[in-house]
């Protein structure tokens, strides 16, 4: 009976935990709303309120549990707080003057978007002794202005801070503090070739509980050193590897901490091929004593979760295998899925299409789908997923295309280098010579082709429209990048470089300069007004919708008010989706009006 009690009590805690955990979506919501963090004891069924000492019922920006009993940080007016349990008070583990624009333990918007791609910016030792964070010092960046005109009689402005190409960026340091015993904060220095330049802090990680590897990058990004910090108890003693090339080719220096001899005549042994039927796209984690592990299988087929032995993968038990879902399918038609890899210019290139064959060829509609397309990102996977692309095939006949470029992952030393100062043209070649091949199937009809892309795919999305002549009747760009000089600096300077030194490729890459190109052509333009302070701000479609006009072009815009780069309203959601479609539609119904006036005309003839 106790076990059963027991089992029943984890079962709620861990249904809550499920329950109260943000997803990816609602990250935003989560940071702009605070977080109200509460302790609970299982034993006694206890609620303790966690609050820093000077305020009571404080909203806090971020908490987490340490690796050792139930030690707890959380963060609060960009501060950093250690309890040493629940129940115990709470020190105080950084003092910042709020004037300054200092953020100790979390990303501001510059590293959780483009450098280490997560809010959370500390780090526990393996043992719980120690912590390390980062101090991010926006005092210097300028300041973005977002406005809202929503719910008031005069607009407010929210202000964030937000380096664009050439201007300054965050400052950030390292620090690690010691947790048992008196508080001691030692800052960890970054290399002699960058500590006094502008730099970013990309990734930092525990390989033991008193030794911290650092990688730090210069402002170009283009020199990578990794740092091992070797003692935390006296001045930080560092060694510094070989210096990475980021240039698309990579090099790995490893330090010889130990010898393993492994016959390597029997070759690579590829564990999760043919484990599970249908399964081919994966996510694994394995337990803390990698005795097992636990296999996400995410696609083709239905989702699965299963437990194996390391020593035998073959053995496993299912935890979960999505047998409602499986039988809810059962009767619905979906769209076939084809992979496909061609080359150009000796590259490969994967493509991923959706199409359906229950319908005549010359009423398919063909959408070539670029829905962010940034280098280093992959599009074309083997994973399950139902969503509005999939209805959008099944039940508007239409045929869809994801590709991946000579760039993309996800082929391992396959990939191929290519020079990043060609941010759009190499992309623009690679998506054309794809659309070629598309060109060719019975089922696409080449009189009836579009184009949609979001953010950097919007932006490749109207490259491509400028590119050629009438190849595509219509396009709809979501929010896209129009000038890198008004995009993020780690971003732009990643592959463009600084401004003041790549004049030419940020105009090259620029579509402000084609504006011309686009006077004749068929698109919509679609953006939320308050998007920015998650990717692209509305000022990008501002300078592109401002030359538009001046050559009196032919396009069409949809404004969602208050709405950021991810529609959060369902009503907005609902009405993106429709306006896309009926978009859609029109242009193709004019295409093939004038298809027919054409037709006749050559007969009259």
């Amino acid at each position: 009976i106790a076990m059963v009690v027991i089992l029943a009590v984890m079962s709620l805690v861990i249904l809550s935990v499920i329950l109260l955990t943000p997803g990816k979506n609602e990250k935003e919501m989560t940071k702009k709303l605070g977080v109200y963090v509460c302790g609970f004891c299982v034993c006694s069924r206890d609620l303790v309120e966690i609050n820093p000492p000077e305020r009571e019922k404080a909203v806090l920006q971020y908490a987490s549990w340490g690796p050792q009993g139930n030690q707890l940080a959380y963060v609060f007016n960009g501060d950093i707080y250690y309890k040493p349990s629940v129940t115990s008070k709470s020190l105080r583990l950084t003092t910042t003057d709020q004037e300054q624009n200092v953020m100790n333990g979390l990303s501001d918007w510059t590293y959780e978007e483009e450098v280490l791609l997560t809010y959370v910016a500390h780090w526990w030792s393996m043992d719980g002794a120690r912590l390390a964070y980062l101090s991010i010092n926006n005092s210097a960046t300028p300041v973005m202005e977002m406005p809202h005109f929503l719910g008031g009689l005069y607009p407010s402005n929210v202000l964030f801070p937000y380096p664009k190409a050439g201007s300054n960026i965050p400052s950030a340091s390292l620090f690690v503090v010691n947790l048992y015993g008196p508080a001691h904060t030692l800052e960890m220095l970054p290399p002699d070739s960058v500590r006094a330049r502008d730099r970013y802090i990309s990734m930092v990680t525990w390989i033991s509980s008193t030794r911290l590897a650092v990688r730090w990058l210069n402002r170009a990004q283009n020199q990578s050193f990794l740092c091992m910090y070797l003692s935390y108890f006296i001045t930080p003693v560092y060694t510094c590897l070989l210096p990475l090339s980021l240039f698309w080719t990579v090099n790995f220096y490893f330090p010889i901490v130990s010898s393993l001899v492994v016959n390597i005549s029997t070759g690579r042994q590829c564990v999760s091929c043919n484990l599970i039927d249908r399964c081919r796209f994966f996510k694994a984690e394995f337990s803390p004593n990698q005795t097992h592990f636990t296999l996400y299988c995410l696609g083709p087929g239905i989702p699965k979760v299963t437990v194996h032995s390391t020593k035998d993968p073959s053995r496993y038990v299912i935890l979960e295998d999505n047998s409602p879902l499986s039988k809810a399918l059962e009767d619905k038609s979906l769209p076939e899925t084809l992979f496909r890899t061609i080359t150009a210019d000796n590259h490969g290139i994967t493509k991923k299409s959706f199409m359906t064959f229950l319908v005549l060829t010359w009423c398919i509609l063909f959408v070539l789908l670029l829905r962010d397309g940034v280098p280093g990102s992959q599009s074309v996977t083997e994973e399950f997923a139902l969503g509005w692309p999939l209805v959008l095939s099944s039940t508007h006949n239409v045929a869809l295309a994801w590709v991946d470029g000579r760039s993309g992952v996800g082929r391992g030393q396959k990939t191929t280098a290519v020079d990043p100062r060609k941010l759009g043209s190499l992309r623009v070649k690679d998506y054309l010579a794809v659309v070629e091949l598309l060109m060719q199937l019975p089922y696409i009809d080449d009189r009836r082709m579009a184009l949609y892309g979001k953010a950097f795919g919007g932006y490749l999305t109207l490259k491509m429209l400028a590119a050629t002549d009438k190849l595509f009747q219509c396009a709809a760009a979501m929010a896209p990048i129009t000038d890198f000089r008004l995009y993020s600096a780690a971003f732009s300077e990643r592959y463009l470089g600084l401004p003041a030194k790549e004049e030419h490729a940020y105009s090259t890459a620029s579509l402000l300069e084609e504006v011309s190109k686009l006077k004749d052509e068929n698109f919509l333009i679609l953006h939320g007004t308050a998007d920015g302070k998650n990717l692209v701000h509305f000022q990008q479609s501002a300078e592109l919708l401002s030359r538009l006009v001046k050559v009196e072009a032919n396009y069409s815009l949809q404004l969602y008010p208050d709405e950021g780069h991810i529609l959060r309203e369902q009503r907005s959601i609902q009405h993106f989706q429709r306006t896309v479609v009926n978009y859609l539609q029109n242009c193709m119904k004019h295409s093939a009006l004038l298809d027919t006036i054409e037709h006749e005309e050559e007969e009259d003839d």
